[in-house]
């Protein structure tokens, strides 16, 4: 009796320990379950300082992101409006890391902005979610207003050139109505 007791007890708490797993997964059948990919890491995060002027970009995220997601990130000198800075981004094998190499070493005692797109998307198709982590590494949400004269942003962003040289849905998320996220920051002098 003891010993079917103790079987009982250990298949409850394997049947446990394999439900928070599974909570705590993606899962493509059921959205409900989903949990959301989440930006983790920005490096410079926003408001940093004499950053070093041959630093790349990378950002690191919780689950693979869909192939041709390193299209909805940028790098701006100045402002989100800014001239986008030459180079290359690459999504890692694992998919789970973006990385912008500049053609050239940033200029020194100057701002730039990264720019993530709002319709950044993971490898099973769902949004990813920047702003859980992506505000406390000093990321602050892309508006109209930030993006300059709004009446353009709807038709040229939303399916053609717009302002920065952006273009198609990628920069704009409908759920919290941005153009993404930005992280500002400043090379050394």
């Amino acid at each position: 009796m003891v010993l079917s007791k103790q079987k009982a007890f250990t298949a409850f708490a394997l049947s446990a320990a394999l439900l928070a797993a599974a909570a705590c997964s993606k899962n493509p059948t059921d959205p409900a379950a989903s949990v959301p990919t989440e930006l983790l890491t920005v490096n410079p995060e926003g408001g940093a300082t004499g950053v070093f002027v041959g630093t790349p970009v990378v950002l690191t995220f919780d689950h693979p992101l869909m192939d041709g997601m390193e299209d909805y990130m940028d790098v701006h000198e100045g402002d989100v409006t800014g001239s986008k800075v030459a180079g290359t981004c690459v999504l890692s094998e694992g998919g789970d890391t973006l990385t912008f190499t500049p053609d050239q070493d940033l200029k020194p005692a100057t701002t730039y902005v990264i720019h993530v797109g709002g319709g950044m998307m993971d490898a099973e198709g769902d949004s990813v979610d920047l702003g859980d982590y992506g505000m406390g590494m000093g990321g602050e949400w892309v508006t109209d207003g930030m993006m300059g004269d709004s009446t353009m942003m709807g038709g040229m962003m939303g399916g053609g050139t717009g302002p920065a040289g952006h273009m198609g849905d990628g920069w704009w998320d409908g759920n919290n109505s941005t153009w993404g996220m930005q992280f500002t920051f400043t090379t050394a002098g």
